[in-house]
């Protein structure tokens, strides 16, 4: 028996090894797949950089000037050349320091931006000669990047990019345009990316020659060919491989620039992901030995010590208890748990009654707070709306300081209705239409608002005060933070997968994503009805929509395309006769959304 009980063990951490070493294998394949994406994006970014840069340069109207001049009177072509280069460098001083632009015109005539930095082949003709100079002609104008050698004190590996240069209005030939800078720029960009496991990393250009490569001998190197083209016929983006120099099993990952042509490859062994899985295993192993010894000592203990603790507890329960012990209709065969359950019982049965007096005290509160945020407005609204109306009646404007007061008296008598707090979306508009009166009498022509609701939802039942809170949001905390510009709002309500969206959107300060998210998490969390950082009863509201129309309905926040906020309140598609007030609220009244 103990035979077979340790057979089972061993077979059963086989397959845990097993099984982990898998799981290791897969985490270790996406971090590093990963891993050399973004060194793949980073490089991208690099070469771009310096693509557009002297992009600007080449059709700059001084360069474009001189290489489409015809060959040059004896004795100015030096003059040319030499204003052309001071012009080319101080260009390039603005973009980098380690760099160089080499021009050669039409007539075979070369200008550089540097004399430190030089390219490796002076003449034109040379160029030429070169094996992906074809290559570069058949891109029509897009930038060839390559391996190539440059002369600084000595040859020096360096990325050469290549184009032709063409007449932006006729699209005739001009001639080349070459940058070069040294390898060294891309060991700093793999020097800032950290690695968790021990790798070789390559970076290898569009004709098969190693940019890069943290074995420096191997720079400038032809690449494996039968790697090259495995990667040309669209590998998987982890698998293993036999290396060229040592015949030995590797594990590549690698990312191809659908820009640059490049491949970035990294290659680490076998051995560096078995041994982090042996290291999990063996910890595992030795944490279970430690509780299952742990387990079996405190088992020995309370199995020895086991009538003496329930009979302190049963004596304790007893003591803690001012009546006696109700009687027990099922005997037990011991008496000290004959008198634990009896004492467990009565216990429950007072904390039953102490939970009801505790629910009910907070229910109170929780109703007192839901109809103060009912009948709460916003005190700076309120103030400026009187003192809209005083000096709308100081101009002697009487009209309009009468129709003021009606929809200001409208708004308040609105939002504190005693009534059901189910109203049509058509109701609560109105409250939003009264709300903009006012604010259009205090702002002018200073927003906008777009109000687009479709056809045949004004009967949809909404809970009381859900569109006005969400608009004066929008003015208090997104359009009056900004000093400039025209205020845009717009309200969209439709249907969408059986669903009612309600949209209200601004184009004032937003939020940062990091904020926003911040704010949502908050709002949907199980907290009291507090002010949030975005304005008084998001959280409020958003409960309120779940407790009357279920858990699919609610708040969600996100950046408007308008350049502010957006906040989408969702619910059921509903008639009157579907919608059932929750037992708690029909029982007390309504509670608004302010």
């Amino acid at each position: 028996m103990f035979l077979i009980a340790a057979l089972a063990i061993a077979l059963t951490n086989l397959l845990n090894y097993r099984m982990t070493s898998q799981i290791v294998l897969n985490r270790t394949a996406s971090y590093t797949q990963e891993s050399v994406e973004q060194l793949s994006a980073k490089i991208d970014v690099l070469l771009r950089q310096y693509d557009q840069a002297t992009q600007m340069v080449a059709f700059d109207e001084k360069v474009l000037a001189a290489l489409k001049a015809d060959v040059p009177p004896q004795g100015a072509e030096p003059q040319i050349s030499m204003d052309l280069n001071r012009y080319l460098a101080e260009k390039i001083r603005y973009i980098a320091g380690d760099m160089l632009l080499h021009l050669f015109d039409r007539n075979g005539n070369a200008y550089a931006s540097n004399e430190s930095l030089q390219l490796f082949w002076r003449m034109a003709d040379d160029v030429a000669a070169v094996s992906w100079y074809s290559k570069m002609q058949t891109l029509d104008g897009h930038m060839l990047w390559v391996y190539g050698p440059a002369w600084r004190d000595g040859e020096i590996p360096a990325i050469i990019g290549a184009r032709k240069l063409k007449d932006p209005s006729s699209l005739t030939p001009l001639g080349d345009e070459f940058i070069v800078f040294p390898v060294d720029k891309i060991n700093r960009i793999i020097g800032e990316t950290g690695q968790r496991i021990e790798r070789k990393v390559q970076v290898m250009d569009s004709i098969g020659n190693i940019v890069y490569s943290t074995v420096p001998r191997e720079i400038g190197t032809a690449a494996d060919v039968g790697l090259f083209s495995k990667f040309g016929r669209n590998a998987q983006p982890f698998f293993e491989w036999k290396t060229r120099e040592d015949q030995r099993q590797v594990l590549v990952s690698y990312a191809k620039s659908s820009y640059s042509g490049w491949t970035t490859i990294a290659y680490f062994k076998p051995e560096a992901v078995n041994s982090e899985a042996s290291q999990i295993w063996a910890h595992a192993l030795l944490t279970m030995g430690a509780g299952i010894l742990i387990a079996l000592v405190f088992v020995t203990y309370f199995t020895w010590t086991l009538t003496k603790p329930i009979r302190l507890l049963a004596d304790g329960m007893n003591r803690l208890r001012k009546e006696g012990v109700k009687p027990i209709d099922k005997p037990f065969a011991s008496r000290e748990i004959t008198r634990l359950y009896a004492n467990y019982n009565a216990l429950v049965e007072e904390l039953e009654d102490v939970v009801e007096r505790l629910s009910e005290q907070q229910i109170t509160v929780q109703w007192a707070q839901l109809v103060a945020l009912k009948a709460q407005f916003r005190p700076h609204f309120l103030y400026n709306s009187l003192n809209l109306i005083y000096w709308t009646i100081e101009d002697e404007r009487p009209d309009q300081a009468q129709a003021m007061t009606l929809a200001l008296s409208e708004l308040l008598r609105y939002s504190v209705h005693p009534s059901t707090d189910l109203v049509t979306l058509g109701e609560d508009m109105e409250q939003l239409n009264r709300y903009l009166l006012l604010q259009r009498a205090r702002y002018g022509e200073k927003f906008q608002v777009s109000i687009d609701v479709e056809e045949g939802l004004e009967q949809q039942r909404v809970i009381r005060l859900v569109l006005q809170p969400l608009v004066e949001n929008a003015f208090h905390h997104g359009l009056e933070q900004q000093d400039e510009g025209d205020w845009q709002i717009r309200v969209r309500i439709y249907r969408q997968d059986g669903m009612v969206k309600c949209s209200v959107e601004d184009n004032g300060v937003g939020m940062t994503q990091e904020a926003l998210q911040l704010l949502e998490v908050s709002i949907h969390q199980e907290q009291s009805f507090e002010k949030q950082g975005r304005g008084i009863g998001l959280s409020n509201l958003h409960k309120q929509l779940q407790a009357f129309f279920g858990p699919s309905s609610g708040i969600s926040l996100s950046k408007s395309p308008l350049g502010g906020l957006q906040v989408m309140l969702s619910l059921p598609l509903h008639t009157s006769e579907m919608v059932t007030v929750p037992p708690l609220l029909s029982k007390k009244g309504g509670t608004g959304a302010a």
